[in-house]
């Protein structure tokens, strides 16, 4: 198997474990890249990559390594992140009604993908802060990344107390606007920091 990233190129004379694969690749990229995904043979895999490789490493002759800069990381990152909150945003509203009213299984299903949402958040956010990258209005992520978290303690707590009234509060007072001002400071970074992508 020929394990290829950018201009390296590295032979394995035998069939290697999944970790050393791994190993390998963690080596290649060292702290200048992140780890985006890999094509097998001309087979773009962008999950579950040890499992695929633990079933599949015996028959890959090409493993080709894609990678990002951490500028390219950071602006995925921001992109995904202002995608979300904008399509989020109507989500939540529709959650405020159906805790408000008679909260329905699809009111509860939704409410399971926004808590989803807020933990993909609660990891993301840190990453921008952290990130060497990071935009000249950092600093604002940081206090909203804890308000975010308090709220999200709050809202745990009135779910406990099944109190459906609390829950729409939080959602409507508390989260909608973290929402919007996330969204208004994420796509300022894009703007300073970023790029858009033409989709024309």
């Amino acid at each position: 198997m020929e394990l290829v990233f950018q201009e390296q190129q590295i032979k394995f004379n035998k069939t290697p474990f999944s970790d050393e694969v791994i190993e390998t690749i963690n080596g290649l990229l060292d702290e200048k890249y992140y780890f985006s995904h890999f094509i097998a043979d001309g087979t773009e895999i962008y999950e579950d990559h040890e499992a695929y490789l633990n079933i599949n490493l015996d028959r890959i002759e090409k493993l080709e390594i894609i990678a990002k800069t951490e500028k390219e990381f950071l602006n995925d990152l921001l992109l995904s992140a202002e995608d979300y909150l904008e399509r989020a945003k109507p989500e939540l509203a529709a959650l405020v009604d159906g805790f408000y009213s008679n909260p329905t299984a699809e009111t509860h299903t939704n409410f399971g993908q926004l808590m989803d949402g807020f933990q993909w958040l609660d990891e993301m956010l840190p990453l921008i802060v952290n990130s060497k990258e990071r935009p000249p209005n950092g600093e604002m992520y940081i206090e909203l990344t804890q308000t975010l978290r308090t709220e999200i303690a709050q809202l745990e707590e009135a779910v406990e107390n099944s109190d459906n009234v609390l829950i729409g509060d939080i959602i409507q007072y508390e989260l909608l606007p973290i929402f919007e001002q996330l969204e208004t400071i994420i796509g300022e970074s894009i703007d300073m920091v970023g790029t858009r992508y033409d989709l024309n």
